[in-house]
Formats: C-alpha cells, structure tokens, sequence
C-alpha cells in the first residue's frame, strides 16, 4: 500500500484508539464517536400506528438532539453456522435413511444462504467533543429513542448498545468496504 493512501485512510477515518471507561472511540482531535444499531422494523407488515409512532419518535430526536451524528447503513453475510451445526449434529445421530436426503438438502440450502444472502444493517454513529457530551447525548438518545441494553428482551427502544467487538467490526467494514465480516 502507498504511503500517502494510509495518509488519505487515516485523515478520513480519524480514530485514535477504544476508550473502555466511555465505552467510545477516542478521535485523533481528542473528541469521541460511539455506535449504536438502529432496531430494524418491518415496515410491509407493521402496524400503521407503530410505524406513524416510530417516525414522530425520530423526528422529534432530530429536533432535539443538537450534536453531530451519522445513520450508516452496511450490508452483512448472513450466519447459519448454528443452524447448520445443528442439522450436521442430526445427521450424525441420524438411523433413519428417510430422513438423510433432508439433511443434506437443509445443510446444502444453509451454506448457500451463507455464501449468498447479505443482511442490511443500519447504524447511528454520534460524535462528542468532551465526556459531559456524552452524558448528554446519551441522556437525550436514551430518552427520545431509547437504547436496548443487552441483557433486556424484546422492547420497543429504536436503539440498541453493541459490544466494542461489533463496534471494531463496523469501524473495519466501514474502512473496507470489501471485506467479509462475521
């Protein structure tokens, strides 16, 4: 790679290094940037008044929320290696030779969704000069839109924490773009 390419890749993409008490990435500047994932929904079948609910909840983000953020979205390979180690594991305890051409069928269809379906996620990228921005921003961000913690079940918050893996992995993808991520 060029010298002056890592140049360009490190004026455009300005991150310092993983600050673990603020949970944020701490930017060459000094200020910080954090990753939350925005909650995917379906919008064909939802509910109109959820749907209408979840739109005046952004807007009134927006109107509200004064710093600097960024909605990204990536395209991601779907996982099946659970599911795929599931029907391997059935197979090897499998005594019934009706049921062997099924497997197969199931783990040739999983390891083809594997090589070609790609997830769409979305994220929200916020960017803070100092530490009380942060308490502030994510006062604000928790009290319009809401942030899923991860212990927490099935809610309604448009937002959800990831872990500073998933966070490197987006900062990575976001850097090259033609990268395989799991």
């Amino acid at each position: 790679m060029k010298k002056d390419t890592i140049k360009n890749i490190k004026k455009d993409i300005p991150i310092a290094n993983y600050d673990e008490r603020s949970g944020c990435f701490q930017l060459n500047d000094g200020s910080y940037a954090d990753i939350y994932m925005i909650n995917p929904k379906d919008l064909v079948n939802g509910d109109p008044d959820d749907i209408e609910r979840d739109c005046f909840t952004w807007a009134k983000f927006y109107k509200t929320y004064g710093m600097d953020i960024e909605i990204i979205g990536m395209m991601f390979p779907c996982d099946t290696s659970q599911q795929q180690a599931y029907w391997k594991k059935l197979a090897e305890k499998n005594t019934n030779p009706e049921f062997e051409s099924m497997i197969r069928r199931k783990v040739s269809e999983l390891e083809f969704r594997e090589r070609n379906t790609l997830r769409k996620e979305f994220f929200l990228i916020c960017f803070w000069e100092n530490l009380e921005e942060i308490r502030n921003g994510r006062k604000t961000l928790e009290s319009t839109l809401g942030i899923k913690r991860a212990e927490s079940g099935m809610t309604t918050e448009l937002l959800s924490e990831i872990s500073k893996k998933k966070k490197l992995q987006v900062l990575f993808k976001f850097a090259n773009k033609n990268s395989q991520i799991f």
